[in-house]
C-alpha cells in the first residue's frame, strides 16, 4: 500500500473550481441585474456586457458574436435598457454528426437599470464585428442636479 501526502491547497483549489462552475451555471439562467422578473434571462446564454460612465453619458459594450443586426432589439423605458436577441443554431450538413458543443444558442434578454435619468431620444447604437456599442446620454436635468447636504450639530 502506497502512502501519499495530503495537500490541503489542492483540495481547496478543486473546491473553489466547483463553486465557480456552479455559480456560472446559476448566472447563465437568471439575470441578477434586473429588479424585474425572477427569470428575465430567457435563453441559455447571457452576453458579456461592459458599462462605462462618462460625464454626459454611459457607454455599453456587449459581445454578441454570430448575430445579425436584425437579431438584436434595444429599448429604453424608465431608465432601464432592455437588450434582447436570438442567436440562431447553425444546422449541420447531412452526414455530419456533432462530436462536442460548447457554443450556446437561443434567446437572451438583459435588463439594466441606470441610477441617472437617461435621454431615450438620443440613444445611439452601433454594431460591428460582433460587438454592440450603445451610447446612452444622460438627461440635461440629471447632469446639472446638485443636492446640498446639511450637517446636524
Amino acid at each position: 500500500m502506497a502512502i501519499t501526502r495530503w495537500n490541503p491547497s489542492t483540495d481547496i483549489r478543486s473546491l473553489w473550481n466547483e463553486f465557480d462552475r456552479m455559480f456560472d451555471r446559476l448566472t447563465r439562467t437568471r439575470d441578477f441585474d434586473s429588479d424585474e422578473s425572477e427569470f428575465s434571462n430567457v435563453g441559455n446564454w447571457r452576453p458579456a456586457v461592459d458599462i462605462t460612465e462618462r460625464e454626459k453619458d454611459y457607454m455599453l459594450t456587449a459581445e454578441l458574436p454570430g448575430l445579425e443586426e436584425d437579431d438584436i432589439h434595444l429599448s429604453v423605458k424608465n431608465n432601464v435598457l432592455t437588450l434582447k436577441g436570438e442567436k440562431k443554431h447553425s444546422r449541420e450538413k447531412e452526414g455530419e454528426n456533432s462530436y462536442y458543443r460548447e457554443r450556446l444558442y437561443g434567446t437572451f434578454q438583459r435588463m439594466i437599470r441606470f441610477d441617472t435619468e437617461l435621454d431615450p431620444n438620443k440613444v445611439n447604437a452601433e454594431y460591428e464585428n460582433g460587438v454592440l456599442k450603445v451610447t446612452l446620454p444622460k438627461s440635461k436635468e440629471s447632469m446639472h442636479k446638485e443636492i446640498p447636504v446639511s450637517f446636524k450639530k
